[in-house]
């Protein structure tokens, strides 16, 4: 099939990559207009009239249908483990090879019939699971993360045998080293070898020109550490992964390497790079969960700029690995995505065609799937890798995306609007405008789409039957209308209506965020606000947190009224004033939304809050990255409530969800997260948690009964402490879902005729039994389950006189009311908890 073409010189004076469009040959529209090596593909701009749609329908629709195609797949037995990195070879036959890297060796196997791949040669080497790949006309050479540092591989006899003769090992002498990461060999014939164990472990330069199996050492770059890099000419493109940026560097002289320029990557965790066949844009993969590909205009070194930026699965949290450029696309291995493919001859507007899984048994976060992709067999065959499946051979059949671009504008102003969102529907392509009110978005096959312009403070507005055409570039302009503002007002009350002053309100949607603080009258303004549906927390210490979600707030409602009941619970979305003291050099606590991070195949910090309201939570280091980013290290750090009174309360219960992981270092973890308890003259231990705590990578929910430690006071405060002492191993904590409660089971409204009522299990987790005596005596019982912090009835049902009632409802964890009525008489009401 015609793909883009990879050649290989067989003269090791001038061994080099030549990429060919041959793709853009075959690209044509009814003008007849050729597109020849490395030719952008010219998009047909078509201005649409949501009049006569069919003018959309006569576009050239030449362009058959993006697909990958499964042709071979090859596991490999559980002897070799899992498999890493992969690369192709052509030899001098024209026959084609895969290079895959095995957990316990490197494996050469024959495409030549690519529907039957036969492995031709394997040889053995430290056991590892991370291998890669390059070839340099005739020879291969693989670095690894285990030992015997570069294995390099004659490939000349091929299809001939090769033998264990053929291989040898290069260790280096000036600058030497057992293992390294990774390898590039740039059209030079100069291959870097990065990540090694020599010096911070940035690039090694060897020049394979003068005898392929006897590398020379010519220079080494030792500023940042760098985990892959890109060079051409005499510019190197290096991902600092543990910086966060790609470094520009000058090689033209090896051996006086200079640091041009740096840049940030969107989710500072630079894995890999790659070049456009002009030089003008570099795409970057960032390895962690939920990360972007994204590119760069790098025509000018001294003004690098982000042109745009891309996710597969989207919400998912996905990981890319590496990406490569092959002509107007690009190809990425993105671990339990598979393969996937984007059409980049727009580098402002990335447009994802397609993808091939190669792990249907994983999705989301993790690292398992595909490791490596190889785009460049004369063949056009796709070759992937998949750590725990093996080799894949895939057809490919390129096209070009459909795009949608325009500009949003207000319908009164005509001024540009920023930050509206624009949604193709019944897919997951949105884009935002910028400042100038732009857009750009599209889809990989094209169709009749409806598209919904949104932002708050406008009508939202829906065009539909737009017609989006593969190759073409469709220009949608929008006016939205905007909406009348008001000003909110509230007050917040106590359960005795006595005004509540200095409570936090805080009024949010995804388009809009604000907190106001009540006055001495318990009231609050907004002002200048929209009508539209809002989640409202509200919350001071010594109350319990009101959380009221899908709140329709409009003129007509205005003003709200909003009641907070006496008590202690922290959802921590409100800064409550909880302070945090130690000394540790990262990783203290914080409030916020959890980011998770990944040790191994464990979650070292949680991506999500524990089951409670709101998404937020008290989290050691949050900044997500690399499991070591942002850990507690070398020291303690300690959480501490504000003083409460419990002097009221028969017999306190307090509840809360914590979250505890330690691991890694080179000696046994040894950390450990302490909750303590203190009445202002006793302080006691009544939570603990080390590396072999059962609920580790997870949230654990505790409840404690106070009197079991100490007796209750107006002074108690609770604490939590996370340790990395010594330092040197990854440790992570989180709190959140913090609850006092009184176990008397005496609610609002506790009646006289409780008696003949028992609900149980107090606490309770998936099920809950309502047991009344005498239940024959009426006709209708009535059972109600309210949130205590938010006041919301949650749950509302009808029974019979049978006496036993079984509620199995999936509440979120926190303090209920049950109310009982039987033929319209309150029997009780009772406090609950869900663990």
């Amino acid at each position: 099939m015609n793909g883009i073409r990879y050649f290989e010189s067989s003269s090791s004076a001038s061994h080099f990559f030549v990429i060919t469009d041959l793709i853009a040959r075959r690209r044509s529209y009814s003008t007849g207009i050729a597109y020849l090596q490395h030719t952008k593909l010219k998009l047909k701009m078509i201005r649409i009239s949501l009049l006569i749609p069919v003018l959309m329908l006569m576009a050239s629709t030449v362009f058959s249908q993006f697909s990958l195609t499964e042709v071979a797949h090859y596991p490999y037995p559980g002897s070799r483990g899992d498999c890493s990195d992969i690369w192709g070879y052509v030899d001098g036959t024209g026959i084609e090879y895969a290079i895959v890297g095995n957990e316990t060796g490197t494996s050469i196997v024959s495409l030549a019939n690519p529907a039957n791949p036969v492995e031709v040669f394997y040889s053995p080497g430290a056991n590892t699971i991370w291998r890669d790949i390059k070839v340099w006309g005739t020879t291969a050479y693989i670095t690894n993360e285990g030992d015997n540092g570069l294995k390099i591989i004659d490939l000349s006899n091929l299809p001939g045998p090769i033998t264990a003769g053929d291989v040898s090992q290069f260790t280096g002498s000036t600058y030497p080293f057992t293992t390294a990461h990774n390898v590039f060999i740039d059209e030079q014939g100069r291959a870097y070898i990065c990540g090694a164990n020599n010096g911070v472990g940035g690039a090694i330069i060897l020049d394979l020109t003068v005898d392929p199996l006897n590398p020379v050492e010519i220079g080494r770059y030792n500023e940042y550490y760098l985990h892959d890099v890109f060079v051409r000419g005499d510019t190197l493109w290096g991902g600092a992964i543990n910086d966060g940026f790609f470094v520009v560097v000058d090689v033209s002289t090896p051996s006086s390497l200079v640091t041009w320029a740096t840049q940030l990557t969107p989710n500072t965790f630079t894995h890999n790079l790659w070049l456009t066949d002009d030089g003008s844009t570099l795409y970057t993969t960032d390895e962690v969960s939920g990360a972007f590909l994204a590119g760069y205009d790098v025509s000018d070194i001294n003004n690098i700029s982000e042109t745009d930026r891309i996710q597969s699965s989207p919400g998912n949290g996905v990981i890319p690995h590496n990406t490569f450029v092959l002509g107007d696309y690009l190809l990425t291995s993105y671990y339990r995505d598979g393969v996937t493919v984007h059409d980049v001859s727009n580098p402002n507007n990335m447009i994802e065609l397609g993808s091939f899984d190669t792990s249907p048994s994983f999705a989301g976060d993790g690292f398992n799937g595909c490791w490596g992709v190889y785009p460049y067999l004369p063949s056009g065959l796709i070759i992937a890798s998949d750590i725990e499946e093996g080799l894949y051979v895939i057809g490919a059949n390129y096209s070009p995306a459909a795009y949608l671009e325009g500009t949003v504008t207000n319908s009164v102003t005509t001024a540009p609007i920023n930050n509206a969102s624009v949604q193709i529907v019944s897919t997951t392509q949105t884009d935002n405008t910028d400042a100038l009110g732009e857009y750009a978005t599209g889809v990989g096959s094209g169709g009749t789409f409806d598209v919904t312009f949104s932002k708050l403070g406008y009508v939202s507005q829906t065009i539909t039957n737009v017609v989006l055409v593969n190759g073409n570039t469709t220009i949608l302009d929008v006016q939205l209308v905007p909406l009348q503002t008001y000003t909110l007002s509230g007050q917040v009350i106590d359960q005795n209506s006595n005004p509540v002053q200095n409570a936090i309100v805080s009024i949010n949607n995804s388009q809009y965020s604000t907190v106001a603080t009540t006055n001495g009258l318990g009231n609050f303004d907004v002002p200048l606000f929209l009508e539209d549906t809002y989640d409202v927390t509200i919350g001071l210490w010594g109350y319990h947190t009101l959380c009221l979600t899908g709140q329709s707030l409009t003129i007509a409602t205005n003003p709200h009224v909003y009641q907070l009941t006496t008590g202690y619970s922290d959802y921590f979305d409100l800064d409550l004033g909880w302070t945090v003291t130690g000394s540790v050099a990262a990783g203290d606590w914080e409030r916020g939304e959890p980011v998770g991070t990944m040790y191994l195949n464990n979650e070292s910090n949680p991506e999500l809050d524990s089951d409670d309201c709101g998404q937020q939570a008290y989290i050691t280091g949050n900044s997500g990255g690399a499991v070591g980013n942002d850990d507690v290290d070398d020291g303690t750090t300690t959480l501490s409530s504000p003083i409460f009174d419990l002097t009221s309360y028969s017999d306190p219960y307090i509840s809360f969800d914590r979250w505890f992981f330690n691991d890694g270092g080179s000696t046994t973890p040894n950390d450990s997260l302490v909750v303590t308890l203190s009445n202002g003259t006793t302080t006691l231990k009544i939570d603990f948690a080390t590396a072999n705590d059962p609920n580790t990578s997870s949230w654990a929910s505790k409840d404690i009964r106070v009197e079991d430690y100490m007796s209750k006071s107006a002074l108690m405060q609770i604490k939590v402490r996370a340790m990395d002492v010594p330092g040197g191993h990854i440790v992570e904590g989180g709190f959140d879902n913090f609850v006092v409660r009184d176990s008397s089971g005496v609610g609002l409204d506790q009646l006289a005729n409780s008696q003949q009522i028992h609900i149980y299990p107090v606490p309770f987790q998936n099920e809950l039994t309502v047991s009344i005596d005498d239940a024959q005596a009426f006709q209708v019982i009535h059972i109600e389950v309210i949130d205590v912090a938010s006041g919301r009835i949650v749950e509302a049902k009808d029974f019979d006189n049978s006496g036993q009632y079984l509620l199995t409802t999936d509440y979120a964890k926190g303090v209920y009311l049950v109310r009982v009525v039987a033929d319209g008489e309150l029997l009780t009401a009772q406090r609950v908890v869900k663990l």
